[in-house]
């Protein structure tokens, strides 16, 4: 467990290896919240997690009042609101058509997460339980999501001439991969992305939230 300050009023469960719990932990440190890691598995590490969250699902943020956040999509919004408030500007915006874009390409990134995910879960199966054609499937459509993502990165960010939360999730949904799967990154056929994922890897709020911890 890692407390970032002596006194955070927030507490975030979950691994850093989940792109889930490490989006919501970037966006956290990017907003300049503090707040204490509860660093546990949903699977090695079942009898500390059970008392405080019996859901086994994370990321988890408990707040102040003591209410807990499920859903990193969720916990992300109740981020930006947060921001809004002491004035930051949100990474996904409020409103208009730009909110659209920047959603819509976070849509593209959380498919090609949830697919590297469930192709590591298929992975874990026993080999005679594992199912060759739906793990090519779930490949095809992750690298078809991040072809799509590749295309659309044109300049420094996916949306406009700042950092929103598109790439905050691409990027943490690449890390995924390149860290658990790295075999399955063909990082000739996505340049700009690849680009982009050492330039906010370099970042300190990426580098505040490593992905073996």
């Amino acid at each position: 467990m890692t407390n970032l300050t002596e006194a955070a009023p927030y507490q975030l469960l979950g691994l850093y290896d989940s792109p889930f719990v490490r989006r919501v932990a970037v966006t956290m440190h990017l907003y300049g919240l503090p707040f204490e890691h509860l660093s546990l598995s949903v699977f090695r590490h079942m009898d500390a997690m059970r008392p405080i969250n019996p859901l086994f699902k994370v990321p988890m943020l408990t707040l102040p009042s003591g209410e807990t956040l499920y859903e990193s999509a969720y916990i992300l919004d109740y981020l930006d609101e947060l921001a809004v408030e002491r004035g930051v500007s949100p990474l996904i915006p409020r409103c208009g058509a730009e909110r659209w874009r920047v959603q819509q390409l976070m849509a593209l990134a959380i498919v090609a997460t949830e697919k590297a995910v469930a192709m590591e879960y298929e992975r874990k199966r026993p080999d005679e339980r594992q199912w060759p054609e739906w793990t090519e499937r779930l490949r095809g459509q992750m690298r078809q999501a991040f072809a799509m993502l590749e295309k659309r990165l044109e300049g420094d960010y996916l949306v406009g001439d700042r950092l929103t939360q598109a790439d905050v999730t691409t990027v943490a949904g690449i890390g995924f991969v390149r860290y658990i799967l790295p075999h399955e990154w063909p990082s000739a056929d996505y340049p700009a992305l690849g680009a982009l994922a050492q330039r906010l890897e370099a970042s300190d709020a990426f580098k505040a939230v490593p992905l073996d911890e």
